[in-house]
């Protein structure tokens, strides 16, 4: 007769361990319903309509200065896709035809103002989002990206994200991400300091929260040479197109 201690006896095996399988998932859905069931309803309702991008449908002026050297131009997504894109003032002054030329084939046909994003509403992991510090207005949450988007871009599972929402009109208005270590992407890259800043309007009655100001600083080593980079977008001008 089989002893009450010690092993269980074999044929009992594979049911037990079908069933800690299953409790283990289960415990695993309640944690994450839990947590996403725990975020408050305005933050819910920001990442609803969160778009770290320009959102679709909506043309505008981008002022891009990298260092001091600033490039104005304008997207128009109304336009036929080799056109959606014109360069307006570059080194502070109108462009010579050569440098249009120039610009436009830098320009893939297609290519928009939110595939410039750092990242996706997607890829942040709403079970990881704490309250750092809040006020009556406003909430500054720290949290991080899902580990499928920081396999497919690893750069993420770096970078540290907050958040800061509006609780009176609910929407996200500025995100900051900043990179907790240094980090190689590749081989002969060096990345000492990145931190990406970017500021976004309130929504109104006819338009949804658009991006105002974005801002980067970089330090690191290329190829053994110290590089430092500074870039600021401005953005304005806005047009809901067709």
């Amino acid at each position: 007769m089989a002893s009450l201690s010690g092993s269980s006896p074999a044929f009992l095996q594979p049911r037990r361990n079908r069933l800690r399988f299953w409790c283990c998932l289960l415990a695993g859905g309640l944690a994450t319903l839990s947590a996403g069931a725990a975020l408050p309803g305005y933050l819910r309702s920001a990442l609803d309509s969160f778009q770290p991008g320009l959102p679709p449908g909506w043309a505008c002026t981008l002022a891009t200065t990298r260092n001091r050297d600033t490039l104005v131009e304008r997207f128009d997504p109304a336009q036929s896709p080799g056109k959606q894109w014109t360069l307006l003032q570059c080194h502070d002054r109108p462009p010579t035809d050569e440098e249009k030329e120039k610009y436009q084939q830098s320009r893939p046909p297609g290519s928009t103002v939110g595939q410039q994003a750092v990242f996706q509403k997607a890829d942040i992991e709403p079970g990881s989002l704490v309250l750092e510090h809040e006020d009556a207005e406003r909430a500054v949450y720290k949290g991080a990206f899902r580990a499928e988007s920081t396999g497919a871009d690893k750069m993420l599972g770096h970078l540290v994200l907050h958040l800061t929402a509006n609780k009176i009109r609910p929407h996200i208005e500025k995100y900051t991400l900043s990179l907790e270590t240094p980090y190689s992407p590749v081989l002969g890259v060096k990345m000492n300091e990145l931190q990406v800043e970017a500021e976004f309007l309130p929504p109104g009655p006819d338009r949804p929260s658009l991006p105002a100001k974005q801002t980067s600083r970089f330090t690191g080593r290329i190829l053994l040479i110290s590089t430092e980079e500074a870039l600021q977008v401005i953005f304005s001008d806005f047009t809901k197109t067709p």
